[in-house]
């Protein structure tokens, strides 16, 4: 609105505003790192009272984090950078693909080692009415895998590996080169670090280009995605133009009316957007190993970058029948009647996927593996009618068979042990002789009519876009009402007033939208079991995409680890004791999660009342007892009970129909 009030040009407004946004972001994260150190300073090692004075510290600075995008930094040595600031030590030519630390200031990389994405540093741990923190020492050449969990006060010595998704507990010690797998973690062999390749060189030359690269990628491609927001409010103007010739009234009485069609173009546009980035940067991605000094290297990074940037927009597409056919456009050979709810992030030529997949949430599927300074990329391919559980990791190379069924957070074992037909489960994985197989008939599950398709398109198209619909009529009315007639009037003191509590009050508004939609399409969740194209799945599909794309985003995530977050969730459902902590909010059938007084849920941790399999959804009840500890990146499926004051360590899954007894400690998946 400033911007506009200077007579400025259209392009010229443009230019503006992405400089602007640009500096938004490097302000804001500048902000979040010096308040870190004003509010809390160097993190130091101990127990604290739960709700008392120096957790509230540690929670305002972890609040903070999310400003500075650290996804955005994956993969560069900006992400090195950032790190050092908020006060961990990292050694040179460190690679870290995704990292979240409790307590970043106590951790320690040395020099040339690799980090896998989804690695989760659990040095802050709430357990009972303590917050426990420690150190976490990882020595130079060290490689982790992907979606590995490591304790507080753990020592990984130098040369040492861990494979994907395993599990380190607090207190232990990794020796010099020792190879370790599974969760929970134990050691299987050692590194012959004789036969690893030399460390990928580059001239000081080389690395300063690079660096100076990173840096200005990193400021001018996140306004990328505000590119879309031009043309989609012409379309706002057009449309309002042809209604004001019939109604003489104010656009505001019509306003979702011109909001959504403006949310659905913002979407395809911003598809586009990432669509030609792809192929501009990018045309082609083959089978090899590349230094990451190369100029390859970098490309991919621009397009993960583009593409993490963007699904700010396009998370709500996740699961949805479009999402093939986005990754199609990417490039990536998708079959007919795959559903596909994960990020692929630029690895698209090397993605085979059969049809009638079910590739679940969160799944690495492929991810490149990093060594030494080395992308090693691999094709990974699924046969037709494979099913692939949440937060599940597929290597790169991995060929999964027609009909197999890799549990959630599960890995395969090598290509030539699996067989049609098999179910994999664990990490390591164990094959499971049986399971429960539901036959609900084709038209319901694996061949739908063409009318069933029809309608879930049109649907999914409606409840896709609501959040950015919604989020836009409320902003519009914020502006018409409040900031506009402050700007008019030079009254700067009321615009910052009105700005903050629009700040406040739109995220509320929008998370009570989502408790009225899922009472008045859902009711009362209960055990049952419904095909995937069925009218109830697609509803409660839709209440899903709400409440993580918009009830999520703009509020529940900030009441994380607070007295608040159970209050909302009982809206919805949840019944929850009292004094429960709770550093997640990955709860979908609101109604069937139960959790007792004094609960600790740490953060990643997952309550899922639900599963897939067979394309048909399996919904049942958690019940978790009084005093229940449950570790960072664990998960407790459905038909369950978790006896008072047990413990699930880090990375554990309770299988479905298990029953925890009370007073006891349990670890490993499974």
């Amino acid at each position: 609105l400033l911007l506009a009030g200077e007579g400025l040009g259209f392009w010229a407004q443009m230019a503006a505003l992405l400089g602007v946004y640009a500096l938004i972001n490097a302000v804001t994260a500048s902000l979040a790192i010096a308040l870190k150190w004003v509010v809390l300073g160097r993190t130091r090692p101990g127990r604290y009272p739960l709700w008392g004075v120096y957790y509230f510290r540690w929670w305002f600075a972890k609040r903070l984090e999310p400003l500075v995008h650290i996804k955005w930094l994956q993969g560069s040595p900006m992400i090195r950078r950032y790190l050092r600031l908020m006060g961990a030590r990292v050694g040179g030519d460190v690679i870290i693909a995704d990292i979240d630390a409790g307590a970043a200031d106590l951790v320690t990389i040395g020099r040339g080692s690799t980090i896998g994405s989804k690695t989760k540093i659990a040095n802050v741990e709430v357990i009972g009415n303590e917050m426990v923190i420690g150190e976490v020492f990882i020595g130079a050449d060290v490689y982790i895998g992907t979606s590995c969990t490591i304790g507080h006060d753990v020592r990984i010595e130098h040369h040492a590996e861990l494979a994907d998704l395993t599990a380190i507990p607090e207190g232990t010690v990794i020796g010099e080169a020792e190879k370790w797998d599974g969760s929970p973690g134990v050691k299987m062999g050692m590194v012959d670090v004789a036969a690893l390749p030399d460390f990928a060189e580059a001239t000081p030359r080389r690395r300063a280009l690079f660096d100076v690269f990173y840096a200005t990628a990193l400021a001018l491609i996140p306004p990328v995605s505000l590119l879309p927001i031009f043309p989609a409010f012409y379309i706002f103007d057009q449309i309002d133009d042809v209604i004001s010739e019939f109604l003489e009234v104010s656009y505001l009485w019509y306003l979702p009316v011109l909001a959504w069609p403006t949310a659905l173009f913002m979407i395809f546009a911003t598809v586009m957007i990432i669509a030609a980035t792809r192929w501009l940067v990018l045309p082609k991605v083959r089978t090899g190993t590349y230094s990451i000094f190369s100029g390859f290297y970098m490309r991919k990074w621009v397009v993960a970058l583009a593409t993490e940037v963007t699904l700010e927009t396009l998370t709500s597409l996740y699961a949805t029948v479009y999402m093939r056919a986005w990754y199609r456009i990417m490039g990536a050979t998708i079959g007919k009647g795959a559903e596909i709810s994960t990020n692929l992030a630029g690895r698209y030529d090397l993605t085979e996927i059969g049809a009638k997949n079910f590739i679940a949430d969160e799944v690495v599927f492929g991810d490149e593996d990093v060594r030494r300074g080395w992308m090693h990329l691999e094709p990974v391919k699924t046969e037709d009618r494979v099913f692939v559980g949440n937060d599940a990791v597929v290597p790169p190379g991995g060929i999964i068979p027609e009909g197999a069924l890799i549990g959630i957070k599960s890995k395969p074992p090598a290509n030539e042990l699996m067989a049609p037909g098999d179910t994999w489960f664990g990490s390591p994985a164990i094959k499971l002789p049986t399971r429960q197989r539901v036959d609900i008939g084709a038209t319901w599950t694996y061949e739908p009519s063409l009318l069933k398709k029809i309608w879930r398109g049109v649907f999914e198209a409606l409840h896709t876009s609501f959040p950015s619909m919604l989020f836009i009529t409320f902003a519009i009315l914020a502006i018409d009402h409040f900031f506009y007639p402050s700007i008019q009037n030079r009254e700067w003191g009321m615009l910052a007033l009105s700005f903050v509590a629009a700040s406040v009050v739109i995220p509320f508004l929008q998370t009570f939208v989502v408790v009225g939609v899922k009472w008045l399409t859902m009711g009362v969740y209960e055990p049952i079991m419904k095909p995937m194209w069925s009218w109830w799945a697609m509803r409660t599909e839709a209440v899903a995409v709400l409440y993580w794309g918009l009830g999520g985003k703009v509020l529940l995530e900030h009441l994380q680890g607070t007295p608040f977050l159970p209050w909302f969730l009982r809206l919805l459902g949840s019944k929850f004791g009292k004094g429960v902590c709770m550093h997640t909010t990955d709860i979908t059938e609101f109604d069937c999660v139960r959790v007792g007084d004094y609960c600790t849920i740490n953060a990643l941790a997952a309550l899922q009342t639900h599963l897939y399999e067979d394309r048909v959804m399996k919904v049942g009840r958690v019940h978790l007892g009084r005093g229940v500890f449950v570790g960072a990146n664990a998960t407790v499926l459905y038909d369950t009970h978790i006896g008072d004051y047990a413990r699930l360590r880090p990375l554990t899954v309770v299988m479905k129909g298990e029953n925890i007894p009370a007073n006891s400690e349990w670890e490993g998946a499974p």
